[in-house]
């Protein structure tokens, strides 16, 4: 059938709409969406599982994307290793600094849970794979992208922006962050304000309901547990039971620990800015609660994710006796994973733990954190995130609290304001994929969090004209 002048007419109008359609979508003609999407794979091909670490790798990438723009940067760290990545673009002003944080380590793979390879960085089903996407690779290249953004566009700033991916963070920070404002201090100077990861957000199908930046976190408790015995045959097991025996037994009454609900004040002021923005059998509860607690009203409509900013927790995490089936080890061990509200006195706990144990079993302090007073609001900062994650999605944003631990808290102690934000749109299904199988982002919602991140970044850090 000949080609008709009607049948072109046709054409070209559904290929018009179709790219109008692009265009609805809001990032999807922006030729620097490929570019950020081709780094966010290529970084999660590089293994930075910790422990080991190997953080060096991911800072020598990050550090050949910048020198792509002619922006000078320096691995730091003690440890060859496992170093951190700085860069520092001055404005030549008095204003505080602006510090965007990531970290470049990740938690370990079990493989065989994985559907696929955990670092393979594919792109699949509108997905891009594999550990780091969310926890927190993504916010990386995000931030990059908002860094090389500014020398790109020529922007005058009206103060200094530091591009930081440090090592460490899923182990504590103490050889990370922790270590780099210990002992160079003046990579910090006039630093003022921190943005890192933490934040959080409630969707429905794709549509953000809520968007919460993270202003306050519990405190990190991270102990392991030891007990010993003579090793040799389980048929002539020793009346103890053994040292997995004992370990056990150990473990049983520290996960029975009371750790009753109370209620902080940065909680509260997160529940009832949270309440207010809700419509749901929540909503009431979450404006109203108060000390004491009704338990049962709260088991029975807060959702776990809201329980556990109400109290301690204790988890045991890893477990590690014997060889085989027919010997008893010389040595259990065990580690637990405790998450105390700001309030609570960790040094109080660790008694309560070892009082728990026994005098059988051994308790080692892996990490201690300390509280610290949550990050203020009432700033520039605030306020900008406030504005352009509403006027981004036209929902509510509140102050978060997260019962998670960040690299935000060795900031805080040192007096500068840092709030946890992610850029990104997170559906519930694969928002539990961090730190367990199948981590993943949606292409979509990642090339729009990079869009978010880059105005944020210039509002805050470039002269208006």
């Amino acid at each position: 059938m000949p080609f008709s002048r009607h049948r072109l007419v046709v054409l070209t109008l559904l290929l018009l709409f179709a790219l109008r359609c692009r265009e609805a979508e809001g990032t999807a003609h922006d030729p620097t969406d490929r570019e950020a999407e081709d780094a966010l794979v290529q970084y999660l091909r590089i293994d930075t599982s910790n422990p080991p670490g190997n953080e060096t790798a991911g800072a020598e990438f990050l550090k050949q994307l910048l020198q792509k723009d002619g922006i000078p940067s320096q691995l730091v760290g003690s440890d060859p290793k496992r170093q951190s990545l700085y860069a520092r673009l001055s404005s030549g002003t008095n204003e505080k600094a602006l510090l965007l944080l990531h970290h470049i380590d990740v938690v370990p793979v079990v493989a065989n849970e994985w559907t696929k390879p955990a670092f393979g960085g594919l792109r699949a089903g509108g997905y891009l794979w594999g550990r780091g996407a969310l926890d927190v690779k993504s916010l990386g290249i995000a931030e990059l992208m908002a860094f090389v953004n500014l020398k790109r566009r020529g922007l005058k700033l009206k103060r200094d922006v530091i591009y930081l991916a440090v090592a460490d963070e899923e182990l504590g920070g103490r050889h990370g962050a922790g270590e780099l404002l210990a002992t160079q201090p003046e990579l910090f100077a006039n630093v003022g304000y921190v943005l890192n990861e933490g934040g959080a957000n409630e969707t429905v199908v794709d549509a953000v309901t809520q968007w919460g930046i993270e202003v306050q976190q519990k405190v990190p408790l991270w102990l392991r547990a030891t007990a010993s015995g003579p090793a040799g045959h389980a048929a002539g097991v020793p009346s103890d039971g053994g040292a997995a025996a004992k370990l056990v037994r150990a473990l049983a009454k520290i996960d029975q620990l009371e750790t009753p609900y109370r209620l902080t004040p940065s909680v509260q002021a997160f529940f009832r800015a949270a309440g207010a923005a809700k419509r749901d059998d929540r909503s009431e509860l979450l404006r109203t609660l108060v000390d004491p607690i009704d338990a049962k009203r709260v088991d029975a409509i807060l959702p776990p994710g809201y329980r556990v900013l109400l109290r301690d927790t204790i988890a045991i995490t890893h477990l590690e006796a014997g060889r085989s089936v027919n010997s008893v080890p010389a040595k259990a061990v065990a580690e637990i994973d405790v998450r105390l509200l700001p309030e609570s006195d960790p040094n109080a706990m660790l008694e309560r733990i070892r009082a728990a144990a026994g005098k059988d079993v051994q308790i080692e302090v892996l990490l201690q954190g300390e509280p610290v007073p949550e990050s203020p609001r009432d700033n520039e900062l605030y306020r900008l995130l406030e504005k352009r994650m509403h006027d981004a999605y036209a929902v509510p944003v509140v102050p978060f609290v997260t019962a998670g631990t960040s690299d935000s808290r060795w900031f805080r102690k040192q007096g500068i304001v840092a709030y946890g934000i992610s850029p990104f749109k997170v559906n519930y299904y694969d928002a539990g994929t961090p730190h367990g199988a199948d981590e993943r982002i949606r292409a979509r919602f990642f090339s729009e969090g990079v869009h978010l991140m880059r105005s944020i970044v210039a509002d805050f850090a470039a002269q208006q004209p």
